[in-house]
């Protein structure tokens, strides 16, 4: 499992993720790559996890909360997104976090 920091963007007129892990900080460390579940049960509930999936013939990334991973909970994009200049980025463009869940 690989670790990097990366920077939440947010759209200027509002947060969208219904109180999300994006609304309550500017940065976040994104994990990515062959995933232990041991070493994802230790993981700090302010992280993300990507989730890589291929959709249509392209990829599809996005990331989601520790906390929603762990329990398979439904989640859906909030409007933020992760990013850094940083070249061990595993994309070529910022990754949506799936970070709202309706009540």
């Amino acid at each position: 499992m690989k670790k990097i920091l990366t920077f939440v963007f947010k759209h200027p007129l509002g947060d969208c993720s219904n109180n999300g892990l994006t609304s309550k900080y500017s940065h976040l460390n994104l994990y990515h790559g062959e995933l232990n579940e041991e070493e994802v049960n230790e993981l700090p509930e302010d992280s993300l996890i990507l989730i890589e999936r291929v959709l249509l013939g392209k990829q599809a990334n996005y990331a989601v909360p520790v906390e929603f991973y762990k329990t398979k909970r439904h989640s859906m994009a909030g409007g933020n997104w992760v990013y850094t200049s940083d070249s061990r980025f595993p994309s070529d463009s910022p990754i949506s976090v799936h970070d709202r869940v309706e009540f």
